[in-house]
């Protein structure tokens, strides 16, 4: 017959044993973070939404990743990327440092991390303080863990303290998700700056004189006052010739026979000519690129040649398209007049000026085409106080 298994009274049974060694080792090693579970990567996973500042001010920058692998970590790269206008306030000595004129990110770092990072846990960063510039308007900080990285080529190592970690209390504490739009191999999280900083879009007036029959050059500028910068980017198209930035209605009695390449027109209640000699034009942004902000005294410009065919006082338009302007500090220069004042003809009637007239340059020689280019400039260096240069990017 079976043999009976015979235990002293008191004694756990084999089964009871068991659960009870598990309770054990769960009590030792905490409970299951259930991040290891999730995927087979570290994830950037602590970042503030938003910060609403001032500028000329700083504020604290928390982050914070989780190690939601299977295994032990003892070397992980992050990396984090400023928008103009945002800088470090401290640098570290286990990064690098890389800064670039050509893009929106201007203060990019990579740390190497050294030390134990267990599965399924998560840890907090303290980034120290971060500079917020005084012509700020908005921008972005963005955080990643990429999978592969190492230090940029001609990226400065920081000289400051390093950068440490430690284990968070809580894996769900501070948890947010990445980009939905970030790669399988790069999740992104970031922070949203907003700075509450006025900024000033305006586009100028011109007066155009001459008899006719003569071409005349017309100079139209949309142009960031300041004093904080402004995204360049005015629609949601990737393609950046989409972002239509001003309208044109040109005054009765004039004729466009120089149009830029970045200007289309449009007859009244007809679809596109694309032509010289249309009624009205729309120009969409041509210099500046679509990851840059738009800083102050950076402008769009839109050289047009008119003829001037007969004497009529109406006069045209040049305003801002869409929504742009919506919030400007001053939008009273968000639309200007385009006047016509013909030799030997009645005089214009004037209008209230919202901007400074350029003077008028009747196309010519060399000696006409440099007076042009001067009275831009003289129009620029008035209307746009905040900037005491102006870039002008190919």
């Amino acid at each position: 017959m079976p043999r009976r298994e015979s235990r002293t009274p008191g004694q756990p049974s084999g089964r009871a044993w068991s659960l009870s060694l598990v309770a054990g080792l769960l009590m030792v090693l905490g409970t299951p973070h259930l991040a290891a579970a999730e995927e087979d990567k570290p994830r950037f996973d602590r970042a503030i939404e938003k910060v609403t500042t001032t500028p000329g001010t700083t504020f604290d920058l928390p982050g914070g990743f989780t190690n939601s692998t299977g295994r032990t970590l003892d070397t992980l790269y992050l990396e984090v990327q400023l928008d103009r206008y945002l800088s470090f306030a401290g640098e570290f000595g286990n990064c690098w440092y890389q800064e670039s004129h050509e893009t929106l990110l201007v203060n990019s770092m990579i740390c190497r991390l050294e030390g134990t990072m267990r599965p399924g846990r998560s840890y907090d960063l303290d980034f120290g303080k971060v500079n917020v510039d005084n012509a700020a308007g908005f921008g972005n900080i963005y955080y990643s863990v990429p999978t592969e990285a190492k230090p940029p080529e001609g990226a400065r190592r920081g000289t400051g303290r390093p950068l440490t970690f430690d284990e968070r209390d809580r894996a769900d504490r501070y948890v947010r998700s990445a980009s939905a739009s970030a790669s399988a191999s790069y999740d992104v999280v970031s922070t949203r700056v907003e700075v509450d900083n006025p900024v000033d879009l305006s586009v100028n007036e011109v007066t155009l004189r001459g008899k006719r029959g003569d071409k005349v050059k017309a100079d139209f500028f949309f142009v960031n006052n300041g004093p904080a910068g402004e995204r360049a980017v005015f629609d949601d198209e990737e393609d950046n010739e989409t972002a239509v930035v001003v309208n044109l209605t040109v005054p009765p009695g004039l004729t466009a026979v120089e149009v830029p390449d970045f200007c289309r027109g449009k007859e009244r209640g007809h679809g596109d000519k694309g032509a010289p000699g249309a009624s009205h034009y729309y120009c969409w942004q041509h210099r500046l690129d679509k990851s840059r902000t738009m800083s102050p005294g950076q402008f769009e410009y839109f050289p047009f040649v008119f003829r001037i065919d007969r004497a009529d006082n109406r006069p045209g338009g040049i305003r801002m398209a869409g929504a742009i302007g919506h919030g400007d500090s001053d939008p009273s220069n968000n639309s200007a007049a385009i006047k016509v004042d013909i030799v030997g003809a009645p005089a214009t009637p004037s209008a209230s000026s919202r901007g400074v007239s350029l003077s008028p340059v009747l196309i010519g020689g060399g000696i006409a085409a440099a007076l042009a280019l001067g009275g831009a400039a003289l129009w620029l260096r008035r209307r746009s106080e905040a900037s005491h240069t102006l870039r002008e990017e190919s």
